[in-house]
């Protein structure tokens, strides 16, 4: 059984129509629209702790935040109450205000523990409010992944 070459042709034109639907839908898809905000707040997040990074004591120094990380802490915060309030979709947005809560109550809690300890003696057990800003980060990271996990590939 031949087949008339006009056949081929749009027998091969109707496959690569599959395909391209197929790829647009999986592969080349975009981010939705939802999701979104939440990107942008996540990317902002990652170029912030890079930032934070670069600013933070050395290795041998005690682990008390200076004004300069207060400072960049504070653009953190600052930063993550702007982008979650982009955020429209009502459990994304419930994450993100949440994350922005908590980085909010983190920065707080910075001259507290510089503060808290300068009062102390050396080598006395670390102050409860580092303790406070564990817990509080522990929380952040959890709702980062759970943004992180609806929204990225």
């Amino acid at each position: 059984m031949n087949l008339d070459r006009r056949w081929w042709v749009a027998l091969i034109i109707a496959v690569a129509a599959v395909i391209a639907l197929v790829l647009s839908q999986t592969v080349f898809r975009g981010t939705s629209e939802e999701c979104k905000p939440v990107v942008e707040l996540l990317d902002f997040n990652r170029a912030q702790a890079k930032l934070i990074s670069s600013k933070t004591s050395d290795e041998d120094a005690p682990a008390v935040p200076s004004q300069a990380e207060e400072i960049a802490y504070q653009a953190w915060a600052d930063g993550l109450a702007e982008r979650a309030q982009k955020v429209t979709e009502p459990e994304l947005a419930s994450s993100a205000v949440k994350v922005a809560d908590l980085a909010s109550q983190f920065v707080g809690k910075l001259s507290q523990v510089r503060a808290e300890t300068a009062a102390r003696a050396p080598g006395a057990p670390a102050p409860p409010v580092v303790y406070e800003m564990s817990a509080l980060n522990d929380r952040i990271t959890t709702e980062l992944a759970t943004l992180s996990k609806a929204c990225e590939k």
